[in-house]
């Protein structure tokens, strides 16, 4: 959530991170009873999105469990301090990790992501909004003026699962697969598969509570069937938090900084700015945008000459391929990123 402007290794990331989200930003699935699953009253699929959309639990205390395997390739061959950030950045993309959601009303969340002793957080209490490493000790800091809100990340499961709902419709099939429990409550069945076959997601699975319509699981499943991304509550509580879960001091020593997080009321681009262009609709969409190599660092210079070599009539580049998102980043200094197969991508670049 840095607002600074990034150099392309970060960019790179991000655009990886970005892809991913957006088809996932909600990620998960629980497991669920194979037997006895709980009878509830029946739900068509346009009621129970219209239940979603309209859920604003005043409380929520949750425990969340992440579980990420996208074939990211490795980057063990980058070093350096640089090197390092670039892997850790991956890693939240990677393997398992614990997430913990705090909800009071419209205008306090505190979401930790935490790693043994660490944590990193994102807190908001009324008009102050504060971002937190522990591992680096660095605190940064905003006030938010009447009506603004961050929204770059989604601030609790529902705003995550309207967000991505509102991004592919019209080109989703949503059904309904019967019922299930998770953290032990009933939970109704969401199913999300994309209409064009063409996107590398197959389906995405949300399990919706069946009292708050708050979701609390979701799964992403990749075309060649495997659990891409997932993201499951293992245990959640409705009742309203603590305001002093919400209040927070940087520890002495803490480096902190002021920062201007991007939101709605944000100004528009410059004039002169280049905006991406954009093939193709829903999940099979295709961001092709110009970056100026000349500027990337060392480290983004290793992170490029790591990924395999690809080329076409569209020219020369190099891939990042995962399970969820593809991306090329060519020779010129383009770069064509979207849930599709490679193939995709260079046709979109030919076009570009």
């Amino acid at each position: 959530m840095s607002i600074e402007r990034t150099p392309l290794r970060r960019r790179a990331v991000w655009l990886l991170a970005a892809g991913a989200l957006a088809v996932a930003g909600i990620t998960g699935l629980s497991t669920m009873a194979a037997s006895a699953d709980p009878v509830l009253p029946p739900l068509s699929p346009a009621e129970l999105l219209t239940k979603v959309a309209q859920a604003h639990p005043d409380g929520l205390t949750a425990t969340f469990e992440q579980r990420s395997d996208l074939g990211l390739p490795s980057l063990s061959g980058i070093g350096g301090s640089d090197g390092a950030d670039l892997q850790s950045a991956l890693s939240l993309l990677t393997g398992n990790h614990t997430v913990r959601v705090w909800l009071a009303g419209t205008d306090q969340s505190r979401v930790a992501l935490v790693d043994g002793s660490s944590e990193t957080a994102a807190i908001r209490n009324g008009d102050q909004l504060w971002l937190w490493s522990s591992d680096k000790q660095q605190a940064k800091h905003a006030t938010l003026t009447a009506g603004e809100r961050p929204t770059t990340t989604p601030t609790s499961p529902t705003d995550a699962v309207q967000r991505l709902l509102a991004a592919v419709e019209p080109t989703t099939n949503v059904t309904t697969s019967g019922t299930g429990t998770v953290a032990g409550r009933p939970v109704y069945q969401l199913v999300l598969t994309p209409k064009d076959d063409a996107s590398l997601v197959s389906q995405v699975r949300i399990s919706v509570d069946s009292t708050t319509f708050v979701p609390l699981a979701a799964r992403v499943v990749a075309d060649d069937g495997s659990d891409a991304l997932s993201f499951a509550a293992t245990s959640v509580d409705f009742s309203r938090p603590a305001d002093s879960i919400f209040a927070f001091t940087p520890p002495p020593g803490a480096e902190v900084s002021e920062l201007k997080p991007p939101t709605s009321t944000s100004p528009e681009p410059k004039k002169d700015a280049v905006k991406p262009t954009i093939v193709g609709t829903g999940w099979t969409t295709v961001a092709v945008a110009k970056f100026d190599l000349g500027k990337a660092d060392q480290t983004a210079k290793a992170l490029l000459q790591s990924l395999p070599e690809v080329s076409g009539s569209w020219g020369t580049g190099r891939l990042l391929s995962t399970t969820l998102v593809n991306a090329v980043i060519t020779d010129d200094g383009r770069v064509a990123v979207g849930s599709v197969d490679p193939e995709k991508l260079y046709s979109a670049l030919a076009k570009r």
